[in-house]
């Protein structure tokens, strides 16, 4: 057991570093680091500091909830999974019989279960294995399986411990002041760097547009763009003129909406599965017509979700310039023209 108390602590994203400092002022010897998925911190405290009890009872304007993690694990995408964290639990010793207990998970990333699959399975093998019954109304303990795709945060704690504040921050802009989304910055800096020309006379597909950040600056320079996403567009973007919004997912798109000169992608997907959505839709782009792809790191490791998105992109694409923009350390930007 480690000689440090460990939280997870949820902030709004965009305001980690903020929130990182308002952190290290209710606990001044904490440890205070990101992790991978925006709004979530990993925090690790001594012994002899109880942030959940420290939060609660001060005033906070970034921190979200507080959940107490015994350790961090290694999982894999398999439903077998579960069973693992149901042993890792059990090693814990800290659920006994008759003790009433409910899971709480919370799960991102690519997985064959769901949140809902741990909370149930879990348990039910947890009421087998311990003896404790499981009560989702009034509960002494709360198992917490917080999983970011192949590391799982468990943890086994009193019901009080699990701390929820009210953010009073969650708008970077003034209300009227903010751009129609950061998105804008992440475009504008790619046509930059990639020294990407758009003409009056361009059909631009925008894949992923929701809400609409894209689409806003691509309109102001093509003649015409369809942008596809199943989420709401911004109603000041689907009014534009030039714009044609296609509630649908990429999978989606009709095949005879013709020819385009540009297909930029920023679709919140694993990289692989992204790539292979640009693959199957190259017919729709111009031999020679360059695209935009976001690959998204929903891991650390970086070069891997690269090296796969390139690999099946090379089938309808090539002369690949692969560039961090400046707005996201989250992700990276690829360039390339239809082959």
């Amino acid at each position: 057991m480690s000689n440090r108390n460990m939280y997870l602590v949820t902030v709004p994203a965009g305001f980690e570093s903020e929130a990182k400092e308002e952190i290290r002022g209710l606990a001044p010897n904490a440890c205070v680091r990101n992790l991978f998925f925006k709004g979530n911190l990993l925090v690790e405290c001594p012994r002899s500091v109880d942030l959940s009890s420290i939060a609660e009872t001060n005033e906070t304007v970034y921190v979200g909830k507080i959940f107490p993690i015994d350790k961090v694990v290694k999982i894999s995408k398999s439903r077998e999974s579960i069973a693992y964290i149901h042993d890792e639990i059990v090693q814990l010793d800290k659920l006994r019989k008759g003790e009433r207990f409910v899971v709480r998970c919370r799960r991102r990333g690519k997985h064959e279960f769901t949140s809902q699959d741990v909370e149930r399975e879990l348990g039910s093998m947890l009421e087998k294995s311990c003896g404790a019954l499981a009560d989702l109304r009034n509960p002494q303990k709360i198992v917490t399986v917080q999983i970011f795709q192949n590391k799982a945060l468990i943890g086994v704690s009193e019901a009080s411990k699990i701390v929820e504040k009210k953010i009073k921050v969650f708008k970077k802009y003034k209300h009227g002041e903010r751009p129609l989304t950061r998105a804008e910055h992440k475009i504008r800096e790619a046509i930059k760097i990639f020294g990407l020309e758009i003409k009056r006379d361009f059909r631009v597909l925008d894949l992923g547009a929701a809400p609409g950040g894209w689409t806003k600056v691509l309109a102001s320079l093509a003649g015409k763009v369809v942008a596809v996403d199943p989420a709401d567009l911004n109603s000041s973007v689907k009014a534009l003129p030039n714009v044609t919004y296609l509630k649908c997912k990429a999978e989606e798109i009709p095949k005879n909406i013709g020819r385009f000169d540009l297909i930029v992608n920023d679709m919140n997907l694993d990289p692989s599965e992204s790539a292979r959505i640009m693959v199957n839709l190259a017919g729709f782009l111009k031999k020679g017509a360059p695209a935009l792809m976001t690959i998204k790191f929903v891991t650390r490791n970086r070069k891997k979700h690269i090296a796969e998105a390139l690999e099946i992109l090379k089938a309808e694409y090539k002369d690949f310039k692969v560039k961090r923009l400046p707005h996201n350390r989250y992700e990276t930007t690829v360039f390339m023209r239809k082959a």
